[in-house]
């Protein structure tokens, strides 16, 4: 099976702490490590490593970080023809807190990924489409228009959607914190809803 998956790309800098810092509080302790990341990213790797052929469409910067961040794409065969190097804009870094339970917060310096437009799309995408909100909301509303088969949501970070985009998902999928944004507005389409629990 072909899927296409329309994402950010990111490298992440993990930071294991005891606890999460509080606003305005600095916690010492923490261990720190590298990994490419973005949820574009770890859902088409997710995708090729149960099987499906994926093609990835997104955009790194032109810099050291890039090849970091595509490492594990690369070395799994996700087709990354429609990922761009951009020469004015620095890969996306996300600034990850973990505690010894799992949980965290994130920080994300989107880069390159806000500069993925919906020129880089396909006029048509004939295949299962999945899709997350770190990329421009334009890019992620013409995606879903240009879909022809199945639409996987995930629809984080939490953001106003159009009604379209609603109706349009066969999936949706978000955690406690997301369907708390978007309530009652996660029932206004036509397909169904995940909600994931824990970190």
């Amino acid at each position: 099976m072909r899927i296409t998956v329309v994402g950010s790309i990111n490298l992440d800098f993990v930071a294991t702490a005891p606890s999460l810092p509080r606003a305005g509080e600095t916690v010492t302790g923490a261990e720190l490590a590298r990994h490419p990341g973005g949820k574009g990213a770890n859902q088409a790797l997710a995708a090729q490593r149960l099987g499906a052929a994926v093609c990835l469409i997104g955009r790194v910067g032109r810099d050291s970080m890039a090849e970091e961040a595509l490492t594990l794409l690369l070395a799994d065969n996700v087709d990354t023809g429609g990922v761009i190097s951009d020469a004015e804009q620095p890969t996306g870094v996300a600034l990850i807190a973990v505690d010894p339970e799992g949980e965290n917060q994130i920080v994300v310096a989107a880069g390159a990924n806000h500069s993925c437009f919906p020129e880089q799309l396909p006029a048509r995408i004939d295949c299962p489409l999945i899709l997350q909100l770190e990329l421009p909301i334009e890019t992620v509303e013409a995606a879903v228009g240009r879909a022809t088969e199945f639409v996987c949501v995930n629809l984080a970070p939490a953001q106003p959607v159009s009604d379209q985009l609603l109706r349009r998902a066969d999936l949706i999928v978000v955690n406690e914190t997301e369907a708390a944004f978007y309530g009652d507005l996660l029932h206004h389409g036509g397909g169904r809803v995940v909600v994931t629990q824990g970190a």
